[in-house]
């Protein structure tokens, strides 16, 4: 083989291995961005797996409130109903099993995190309760003197006030 095929032969070669590094570049570079591109799909389905774990916890969360918001007046007319129970019968087995039945379903709602607000001879608070009425007493301004309706914390949120009767002082004045 002359000098000048060895050196055409040379100028192949690095053509050739020229050829294969620059291909084996835009591999690289073709790799890498698949590499990118799977990472920032993982990234964005994890993402997306607690968003919509979020969401479902919250569809829950409202959709407990709303049934139990549901039930409330049931609980109220049972207790209402236990209230007027005559003397004669308050010692039956009949009316004994419906108080189970009650205590029953309190301890349900209260395993749903349900808890009655505090009413009666505290200080009306607007974010707790609702003001209905007002009566003259010799009790401080703005005491609770009587509740209408109980109110209910879900979880710690209010989900329905008190309906309340508060005090108001009677001024020397008037006396």
């Amino acid at each position: 083989m002359s000098k000048k095929d060895e050196q055409h032969k040379d100028k192949q070669e690095k053509k050739s291995s020229k050829k294969i590094e620059n291909l084996l570049e835009e591999c690289k570079k073709e790799r890498d961005e698949y590499i990118n591109l799977a990472k920032r799909f993982k990234a964005d389905m994890e993402n997306l797996r607690k968003e919509t774990a979020s969401q479902i916890s919250e569809i829950r969360k409202f959709a407990e409130e709303n049934l139990i918001v549901e039930i409330l007046p049931i609980l109220d007319s049972l207790s209402l109903a236990l209230k007027h129970v005559p003397e004669n019968l308050k010692d039956d087995n009949w009316v004994k099993g419906i108080l189970g039945i009650k205590g029953q379903f309190e301890s349900l709602m209260k395993g749903y995190g349900l808890s009655e607000i505090p009413a009666l001879g505290e200080k009306f608070n607007p974010a707790l309760h609702e003001a209905v009425a007002e009566e003259e007493s010799d009790k401080d301004d703005e005491i609770i003197t009587e509740e209408l309706q109980k109110g209910y914390l879900l979880k710690g949120k209010v989900i329905r006030p008190a309906k309340v009767k508060v005090a108001k002082k009677i001024s020397k004045k008037d006396k």
